[in-house]
């Protein structure tokens, strides 16, 4: 495995993990089993800077998935 693949493996894997725990703070906030807009109205602030930062991570590692994608079909239809 290069250094690509375990970069695109292992950095999904945290991305996962933190949208895993996100999620489950999110759904810790439900109100009588439901989770509506305004029982999240307070975590808006959080939630967005997250999203502002967490962004500069999950883009290069889509970056990276598409050079993958990009090699192997380079070595697919390329040369036999």
């Amino acid at each position: 495995m290069d250094i690509f693949s375990r970069i695109f493996v292992f950095g999904g894997a945290i991305i996962g993990a933190i949208v895993l725990i996100v999620a489950l703070m999110v759904l810790s906030n439900a109100e009588d089993g439901l989770l509506t807009v305004e029982g999240l109205q307070h975590m808006e602030a959080p939630l967005t800077s997250f999203y502002e930062f967490f962004r500069w991570f999950v883009y290069p590692w889509m970056g990276v998935a598409i050079f993958i994608f990009i090699r192997f079909l380079f070595r697919l239809f390329g040369r036999g």
